[in-house]
């Protein structure tokens, strides 16, 4: 039986791929750092599936006998601290989750066995449509462990390395501090959401659609490659918020900056082979809206 190992599992997109990777006949061992909170969380998955294992920790230092003892074949990394501008004070907290911490497990996994590596990169990495190039200081960090990445590649060559680029994500009872959900928070609260700009055009995924990405690189993608996944649903902010305004008695309000931001709009990279996008985000939005009233 196959065994993942993931990192990030408690984060949004991390509870969904663990959900939907348990649906089928693999181990999968779910790194987690030890809490009250994440210990309910763990006997609650673990009540549905047996084929559940959750590698507790506080500690950095405790992981490598830890991974040693699972010698996955199949690391999927969704660790991630999203803070875009940290101050001094959180600057260490998001270098450790979106650096050392991976970096650390990626290190112990490789040595047990060849294994295939799995990455999440953020677009906010390919500012102005060119690789490698970091909007914020959140996306430095994660070009920086996709570097990391590359050094390992090249120390261990038999082992597969993906890196999967994704833009935004949305999905029903998403708590994020993003663009859609906090619309949502403040739209039930009827409060003002604080927009950078009205030009924003936003290329958002449903997390299903994101999951199913992971699902075939996992199973069906067998060389070092970097993929890129996008909707081919224009989420033209403004027009959206207008169309169900002019529908609704109960307005979302919102109140513009004039804020330039960069476009990211294509980069020069691979879509997943066989991947399509199922679920329309604006729809599920629309909805989960309506549902709120």
């Amino acid at each position: 039986m196959k065994r993942i190992l993931v990192t990030g599992s408690t984060g949004f997109i991390g509870k969904y791929t663990i959900d939907s990777l348990l649906k089928k006949n693999v181990k999968v061992y779910s790194i987690i750092r030890k809490s009250k909170k994440n210990i309910k969380l763990i006997k609650k998955i673990k009540k549905k599936n047996q084929n559940f294992y959750a590698i507790l920790f506080n500690k950095n230092t405790e992981l490598k006998k830890k991974i040693f003892k699972v010698k996955p074949d199949v690391l999927i990394n969704l660790a991630t601290n999203y803070i875009t501008n940290p101050n001094h004070k959180e600057i260490p907290d998001v270098i450790n989750s979106n650096i050392t911490f991976p970096t650390i497990v990626l290190d112990e996994s490789c040595k047990n066995k060849k294994i295939k590596v799995i990455n999440i990169c953020s677009l906010m990495q390919c500012a102005n449509n060119k690789i490698d190039n970091p909007e914020n200081f959140y996306a430095l960090t994660k070009i920086l462990f996709k570097n990391t990445m590359t050094f390992y590649q090249k120390k261990y060559p038999k082992n597969v390395f993906i890196n999967l680029y994704i833009g935004d994500t949305y999905g029903s009872n998403d708590s994020r501090k993003k663009i859609l959900p906090t619309i949502y928070k403040n739209y039930i609260k009827n409060k003002k959401t604080v927009i950078q700009t009205k030009n924003l055009q936003l290329n958002i995924l449903h997390v299903h659609d994101v999951v199913n990405g992971i699902k075939i690189l996992v199973d069906k993608i067998k060389k070092s490659s970097n993929f890129f996944i996008r909707s081919n649903t224009k989420f033209d902010l403004i027009k959206v918020i207008n169309k169900y305004n002019s529908k609704k008695r109960k307005k979302i309000k919102l109140v513009f900056n004039n804020n330039k931001i960069s476009k990211i709009n294509r980069v020069n990279l691979r879509p997943i082979p066989k991947w399509k996008q199922k679920i329309n985000v604006i729809n599920t939005f629309y909805n989960d809206l309506n549902e709120s009233n």
